[in-house]
């Protein structure tokens, strides 16, 4: 599983890339080497779109990929806790540990149910996940009204 997500991350980080084009494993572990704060999780600011919670939620990059959502997640973690937490105000975002990455949904997909994020925030997300995992541990917080 392991290789299949660093080919997904190398890939939607390459924005534009050719199928011919694409990375090497080295260029990856170049991506991975620009991860920099450290963070515990991630927030997506969704304040002001009408964001309408679902069981199911993904987070979608400008292109319309979808970065994250339950595909290759334990199944039984997504169970006990859910994908994502929907809070309501910015000092109820634990989940989202002590050092979280924030970020902003610029619109909303599928019937207002999934944050679109910019392609560099969703570049971001990726090469910061890749060095602390946080998306795999379900430390995924929607902050909305």
């Amino acid at each position: 599983m392991k290789k299949i997500f660093t080919a997904l991350v190398a890939l939607l980080m390459l924005t534009g890339a050719t199928a011919d084009a694409a990375p090497t494993k080295k260029s990856v572990t170049e991506y991975a080497a620009q991860a920099k704060g450290n963070y515990t999780g991630l927030i997506v600011d969704c304040r002001g779109l009408k964001l309408k919670p679902v069981m199911s939620p993904v987070i979608v990059n400008g292109n319309g990929t979808t970065i994250y959502g339950h595909k290759n997640i334990d199944i039984d973690k997504i169970i006990s806790v859910g994908l994502v937490a929907y809070v309501k105000h910015k000092d109820d975002v634990a989940r989202a540990g002590t050092n979280p990455l924030v970020v902003k949904a610029v619109r909303l997909d599928y019937d207002n149910t999934a944050p679109v994020i910019s392609l560099a925030d969703s570049n971001r997300v990726l090469i910061e996940n890749y060095a602390t995992k946080f998306l795999k541990e379900l430390k995924v917080v929607f902050l909305f009204d």
